[in-house]
């Protein structure tokens, strides 16, 4: 399972001897992968844990046993964005033939898988048969001249979850290098494993921690990116500061809150803060003053 904890705890070997600092980014019965501050990550057998971690664990586990899990948005080398959960390694066919006038990938009517596979299928027979399309018109040319014979492609790579819940194979001639770069060392153990179940498991469980790894850094540099931008558009005086006090709504005890936002005017202030905190009333506001 994929956690949704994302706050940095202290873990503690079941002797005492040895912490850790570190956010749990994955878990499953018998493992948890932790990632240190320095980003990397390491996996710990449950049974090495102290009774306290091994509970956090367990309760982590029951908030998200329903959970269908987390989305990674995959970039391609063709650019196009693959929203997908994954699952694990594997090699598997892509099977592809026209029948009756329609196009079948594994035998599921082409029109009818998601929309996101739909623009890579054509990616993978342009990389196995050399030839080039450019756009929807050329490939169904190409599948019409097959003349009812299918096609198979033999591809290795990542299973994703899409959005309609089933499992597609990704294969890695798709990916930028530095995604491959990252699942390379997993695969590889993955190949190994050869007949081994367990292993395989094993291996497609710590590939799908990786992948959140990957994804919870996707978002901290976006965030470093948009903090940038903000920051020079403050500096050139697109937008200015504004410390907006939220306060709870009558009847409700609590205390109040002072936000600051990034706005243009009061009213984009007030629906800023307001938006970041739904359960408050906006109060009082003023813009911070610039310093020289």
């Amino acid at each position: 399972m994929i956690s949704n904890v994302a706050t940095a705890r202290e873990w503690n070997d079941a002797s005492g001897n040895y912490s850790i600092s570190a956010d749990m980014i994955a878990f499953s019965e018998s493992t948890v992968v932790l990632e240190k501050a320095n980003r990397d990550l390491v996996a710990v057998p449950l049974d090495q844990l102290s009774k306290s971690d091994r509970e956090f664990v367990e309760r982590e586990a029951q908030k998200t046993e329903n959970a269908s899990g987390t989305t990674q948005i995959w970039e391609l080398k063709s650019g196009v964005k693959l929203p997908g959960r994954l699952v694990g390694f594997d090699k598997h066919p892509v099977v592809i033939q026209r029948r009756l006038g329609k196009i079948y990938v594994n035998d599921r009517r082409f029109e009818k898988i998601p929309g996101v596979y739909r623009a890579i299928i054509p990616k993978i027979v342009e990389h196995f048969t050399g030839e080039q399309f450019t756009g929807n018109h050329d490939f169904e040319a190409w599948a019409k001249k097959q003349k009812g014979e299918p096609r198979t492609f033999e591809c290795a790579g990542i299973m994703l979850e899409l959005e309609d819940g089933d499992l597609y194979c990704a294969p890695f001639f798709l990916f930028t290098d530095e995604v491959v770069e990252m699942l390379k060392p997993g695969w590889e153990r993955w190949l190994a494993a050869k007949e081994d179940y367990e292993a395989k498991e094993k291996e497609s469980f710590l590939a799908h921690a990786q992948a959140e790894a990957y994804r919870q850094q996707q978002m901290r540099v976006r965030q470093i990116q948009q903090l940038q931008l903000n920051l020079q558009a403050y500096d050139a005086g697109v937008f200015d500061l504004w410390e907006v006090t939220m306060e709870p709504p009558p009847g409700v005890y609590g205390m109040p809150l002072s936000v600051v936002v990034p706005a243009r005017n009061n009213v984009q202030a007030a629906q800023l803060a307001k938006h970041q905190n739904p359960n408050y009333v906006v109060g009082p506001m003023r813009v911070v003053p610039r310093r020289n």
